[in-house]
């Protein structure tokens, strides 16, 4: 039996510690600098906490610092155990917890939100340790909750960090704009939800440059020009208009020349 220790109490801290309970990984306390809510996440999972760093127990399996990028590197320096202490960061090197005798990176690839469940075992989850041996626990670990265990360094997941940014939070963006855009024409963002759900299902079984649609991948010009007209008053909505319309063209222009 694997034991945790959970450093943080924020939304990554919550979900990991829901996943693991339902494993045989022992969940042996969590610490966090707010006593509020930390008792309140001891609570919910029937854990100890500790508002002492000081007092965190050292021969613990897996220390899991589900902590803001910012605050990772201060609360490794103040960690004096002797287990395998990880970061959940997809940019961070592991190389800033060095300090630390064993360490390495535990990041799942998903967006995390209060009171909404994701079910772990589609989840991908990158690791990386700083020795063979503890790559391998970490595997043993990521296999308790998840199907898809992925072994990468820090550049491919960097990279990968980076191209999540892309199709979640850019995407998440647009529906803001989007909706800001409908209200203001007393409008609903409602309608386009099965539009954006067909859009989302379509890619698990085409590549995302045949699911591509829309007057840009056709290069319908008039289609283009008349949204603009419509968007002449809305400066930041037009401006991300144009820089998409014609990365689309510029696309689509590309695939049709390779397939010649």
């Amino acid at each position: 039996m694997l034991s945790i220790f959970i450093l943080g109490n924020g939304r990554m801290a919550k979900h990991l510690a829901s996943a693991f309970q339902q494993t045989d990984v022992q969940i042996a306390g969590v610490y966090a600098r707010d006593e509020t809510k930390g008792n309140s996440f001891a609570k919910q999972f029937n854990v100890p906490f500790y508002s002492s760093i000081t007092k965190v127990p050292v021969q613990c399996d897996v220390y899991f610092l589900a902590l803001s990028d910012q605050a990772i590197v201060g609360i490794s320096e103040q960690l004096k155990v002797q287990g395998l202490v990880v970061h959940c960061s997809g940019m961070l090197s592991k190389f800033v917890l060095q300090k630390q005798k064993h360490f390495g990176v535990f990041w799942p690839i998903q967006s995390f939100s209060e009171n909404l469940n994701v079910d772990f075992k589609s989840v991908p989850i990158c690791i990386e340790g700083n020795s063979e041996e503890n790559t391998r626990i970490l595997e043993a670990l990521a296999d308790r909750i998840t199907n898809n265990v992925q072994i990468l360094n820090e550049n491919q997941r960097q990279q990968l960090h980076l191209a999540a940014v892309v199709v979640n939070n850019f995407t998440n963006h647009l529906y803001v704009l989007a909706d800001s855009f409908l209200k203001s024409n007393q409008l609903s963002f409602n309608l386009l939800k099965p539009l954006i759900i067909e859009t989302a299902h379509k890619i698990i079984n085409l590549e995302p440059h045949l699911a591509q649609t829309g007057p840009a991948n056709r290069n319908d010009i008039n289609t283009i020009e008349m949204h603009q007209k419509i968007l002449a008053h809305n400066p930041e909505l037009l401006h991300v208009y144009q820089i998409l319309s014609n990365s689309i063209i510029l696309h689509s222009n590309k695939n049709m020349e390779e397939c010649l």
